[in-house]
């Protein structure tokens, strides 16, 4: 964090010289709200990165663009000077038709009856990187089979469907407003004893290494 002031100065110095244009990914994480309950060094820290960051975009008369799916969290003083807000919907069938062919290549062995326009119908509402998820997630279940059964199939690319839709209205989607209760994590103590032989050696393994460590101490 005691970096970032410097890094800030430093980016906006070197768009200045080579006259370029200044993007900032997952621009949230310093144009978010200013902490007004300052406990710790770190806390001032994050006060101090943007508070120089105000001060670099009232200097530079460039462009910068900020992305981000977490808008609502920009403090106001920066969303006063952003001079255009674009919002990129999700992609529509003609362009989700598009998306599959192109993260769907020929390159990746798919059975025949693999056909974009019915992924397009099954995957709406649906972001470009949910697509890649599910054509990444269905090629590696493809190829831990064998032979012909290989190939990419309508069933692995619906059953990733599934698993992303599920992902996304359980963790919550950055696309989407859900009433939805996020998923809950349940934590389960498993005894040495219950585990499986292969994992119970590693276990013992882990253990022994831990044990050796502690003695050379």
């Amino acid at each position: 964090m005691g970096e970032t002031p410097k890094n800030i100065t430093a980016a906006f110095n070197k768009v200045k010289e080579t006259n370029s244009v200044l993007f900032f990914d997952e621009a949230d994480s310093i144009l978010g709200k200013r902490l007004t309950n300052v406990t710790q060094s770190s806390d001032h820290g994050v006060n101090v990165s943007r508070s120089v960051m105000l001060l670099q975009l009232d200097k530079f008369d460039g462009v910068v663009i900020f992305a981000t799916n977490l808008a609502k969290n920009y403090d106001g003083a920066f969303v006063r000077r952003i001079l255009a807000h674009i919002e990129f919907e999700l992609p529509d069938k003609e362009c989700r038709i598009k998306l599959w062919k192109y993260l769907l290549p020929k390159e990746v062995p798919t059975t025949e009856d693999v056909n974009p326009e019915w992924l397009a119908n099954e995957s709406e509402e649906l972001a470009g990187c949910d697509i890649l998820n599910v054509v990444i997630a269905a090629a590696s279940r493809a190829v831990m089979r064998k032979g012909e059964a290989q190939k990419v199939s309508p069933f692995d690319l619906a059953e990733e469907i599934k698993f992303v839709r599920e992902a996304k209205t359980k963790i919550g989607s950055p696309h989407c407003e859900t009433n939805q209760q996020k998923a809950k994590i349940k934590e389960t103590i498993i005894e040495p004893d219950d585990l499986s032989p292969e994992l119970r050696d590693r276990y013992d393994k882990a253990i022994s290494e831990i044990d050796k460590s502690d003695s050379i101490i």
